[in-house]
């Protein structure tokens, strides 16, 4: 057997996944695809009139971004060429051999550890060290049957393409999911009406609530029964309760089994367009009996009833099986066998982009390991955590499936190497993403692509230098003091060893500001500090209205015009980071603090709604809120009143700040709140009424002017 050269069966959106993931890390591997064609289900399985039940963002992997033109929820045809890009982009479509099944995946011994040989409909048979099973779940038909023969026609969805394959004009669809809502409200807009068969009642729930795609209602990181809470708070509101619509009630609490996302539905049922039925009982000729006595006449049965779980190329005793699913951990590692991934057998309530992506990466470091260490990962899993059988979870809980069962492989080596006298770290060890692709690493330090960091001089300024010096950045700092930051920055060159470059500018001059943004668009700039501002204090109408206006300037345009300027470059090489100093000040209206309250809040709002912007572009974007901080800055914005106010131990050192800040750029994060004050600052801005905070707030800042 060659040496560690891995299988992936399957190039749909599970399959394209995993073959990037391995390309990334440099492995072999060979990639089978028994069509012509990458997409899987989405480029041979779907009917015309397909859109995505998910929103783009939710449905795009997190590494590559859906085209702005794309609707929130795009179609099929969208979604094939999406998938053919994202193949096309990544140099994954030269490496799949099309046309080509796999029709045996057998053991070389009894738990795979020393690999795997695989059987092609050519008839060759090839040994692997690993193999990655992402045939997909939306090819074995699912059909069940019922006493007498139907004569009329008989359609599966997966078959149906548009209302010219149903014959006649009395429609009667079997199953109430994704798929059976849309042939149901299809056929009843073609033919004037439609019947809709159900076993038990379902939860319908609507593609969007308050405007926002039900995709990113289930990311919400919270407990099942507040997701459920959330959830049945929307429908109530959205739908109402299903019985006025002539629909039975969920036969099931939400969530314990697969829920139906479709908008239409429930209308076409109030407006007599889609009638609901019971189950079937039995067959008549074109006569269908229900279950409530109920008869019916129909020209085509479209069976919306899914999709069995199969792999016809594995012995079904190598798997552990329950309800027709395989127990597997994470959804991935079979129990009691090495080197046999599983990817994509799972049916998340929302999109499963950043399942896929994240998913991936667990495998190709699963896959890594297992080369590394004697026994089957799958028995130190099985001591741990049970073997799941559903192919249904919410997005956050695979996610957390995902990080504990990466936690623990990584614990397990790190003992299992010390015991054996050898590094901990030797094990090729890929980004770490502990629970979405947002939580991103820096840029590598690189001398070509310094980092920028303006009002660099003193401060926060200067410890964002300093700690960005000492993890390797070359630098480049701006502000007006020239021989401020000449000193800082022969200082970095001496204790770190990294190129410093020196710009002195006015940030609030319009021209200076235009020279200096020309300047960074020209260069490949790594992460950029937008760190310079400035504050006053008192009534506006007592203050200097040239320094109020030039504050605007240099807390509001130059944050603005220098992130225009890198941004642009940052996503074409989809790296880089941007971090912006906001301030908890503009969480709030803040009286005798207007200027610097108001332009704060554009800064705390520009940031992070960048950082939802730039969702899998390869760039990331963090907000710094601090509050008190012992700077030059708070010296010269009369802070020192505020000591006599505030005790030392809630006042944070800049350090402390840029450390926390440099941190939290590095794991992705949207908000940056340093210290206890600032923290405390930031959720009392969100519980109390402005009614309330302004007077106080008005006392205080009075106290500074």
């Amino acid at each position: 057997m060659r040496e560690r050269r891995y299988c992936v069966i399957g190039a749909g959106y599970a399959g394209l996944g995993i073959a990037k993931a391995f390309v990334d890390a440099g492995l072999d591997y060979d990639h089978f695809e028994a069509t012509d064609h990458v997409g899987g289900n989405w480029a041979h399985g779907v009917y015309d009139s397909t859109t995505m039940i998910s929103s783009k963002q939710a449905s795009a992997y997190s590494d590559y971004s859906m085209p702005d033109d794309y609707p929130m929820f795009c179609s099929a045809a969208q979604m094939r060429a999406y998938l053919q890009d994202y193949a096309d982009h990544f140099g994954v479509t030269p490496r799949i051999t099309f046309n080509t099944e796999v029709t045996e995946v057998t053991p070389i011994d009894a738990t795979g550890m020393a690999g795997w040989a695989v059987r092609l409909s050519s008839g060759e048979v090839r040994q692997y060290a690993a193999v990655v099973v992402a045939n997909g779940h939306y090819w074995a038909l699912n059909i069940p049957t019922y006493p007498g023969q139907f004569t009329g026609k008989q359609i599966h969805s997966k078959q149906y393409r548009n209302p010219s394959d149903v014959e006649g004009r009395r429609v009667l669809v079997v199953g109430a999911g994704n798929s059976g809502c849309d042939l149901a409200v299809e056929s009843a807009n073609a033919f004037g009406s439609a019947d809709l068969s159900m076993r038990t009642g379902y939860w319908f729930i609507p593609k969007t609530m308050w405007g926002v795609p039900v995709s990113a209602l289930d990311q919400i990181w919270a407990p099942r029964s507040v997701q459920k809470a959330v959830f049945k708070a929307g429908l109530m509101l959205t739908f109402g309760p299903y019985q006025r619509y002539g629909l039975p009630k969920p036969g099931h609490d939400l969530f314990d089994k697969d829920v139906t996302v479709n908008s239409t539905m429930p209308y076409a049922v109030l407006h007599g367009k889609v009638k609901p039925r019971p189950e079937i009982k039995r067959f008549d000729g074109q006569a269908v009996h229900f279950v409530d006595g109920s008869t019916g006449e129909y020209d085509t049965i479209l069976w919306a009833t899914g999709f069995r779980t199969a792999f016809p190329f594995l012995q079904p005793d190598l798997l552990e099986w329950e309800n027709g699913q395989p127990g597997l951990f994470a959804h991935v590692v079979p129990p009691k066998l090495a080197n046999l991934y599983f990817f994509g057998n799972v049916a998340p309530r929302a999109g499963a982009g950043k399942l896929i992506t994240e998913g991936a990466r667990l495998i190709t470091k699963i896959a890594l390991i297992q080369g590394e260490v004697p026994v089957p990962l799958s028995n130190l899993l099985a001591k741990i955590r049970k073997p799941q059988s559903t192919m249904l979870a919410g997005q956050s809980e695979i996610l957390l499936d995902v990080a504990v069962l990466r936690r623990l492989i990584n614990t397990y080596v790190s003992v299992d190497r010390i015991s054996r006298g050898l590094p901990s770290q030797a094990v090729p060890v890929l980004p770490r993403n502990p629970l979405t692709e947002e939580k991103m690493s820096l840029p590598k330090p690189n001398p070509a692509r310094p980092a920028v960091v303006t009002g660099a001089s003193s401060g926060i300024g200067a410890a964002l230098a300093e700690n960005l010096a000492a993890r390797g950045y070359s630098l480049i700092l701006v502000a007006r003091r020239k021989q401020r930051l000449a000193e800082l920055a022969a200082r970095l060159v001496t204790d770190h060893g990294v190129n410093v470059e020196v710009m002195s500018c006015d940030l609030s001059d319009a021209e200076s500001r235009a020279k200096l943004a020309a300047e960074l668009a020209s260069r490949e700039i790594a992460i950029l500090c937008n760190n310079a501002g400035s504050a006053t204090y008192g009534p506006l109408v007592d203050l200097d209205a040239d320094a109020e206006r030039n504050q605007v300037s240099l807390n509001v345009n130059a944050v603005h015009d220098l992130t225009v300027a890198v941004l642009p470059g940052m996503i074409a090489r989809r790296s880089g980071a941007i971090l912006i100093t906001g301030s908890t000040a503009g969480n709030q209206p803040s009286p005798n603090n207007a200027t610097y309250s108001a332009s704060k809040a554009f800064a705390n709002m520009f940031a992070e709604s960048l950082h939802g912007e730039l969702a899998g572009t390869g760039v990331t974007c963090s907000l710094l809120a601090p509050g008190p901080v012992h700077t030059e800055f708070a010296e010269a914005a009369s802070i020192p009143s505020l000591e006599k106010m505030l005790p030392d131990f809630l006042w944070v050192d800049a350090e402390e700040a840029a450390k926390t800040a440099i941190d939290g750029l590095a794991d992705g994060r949207r908000r940056i709140v340093p210290g206890l004050f600032a923290k405390a600052q930031t959720v009392g801005a969100a519980l109390t009424p402005s009614s309330v905070s302004n007077p106080i707030l008005r006392m205080v800042y009075g106290r500074l002017s």
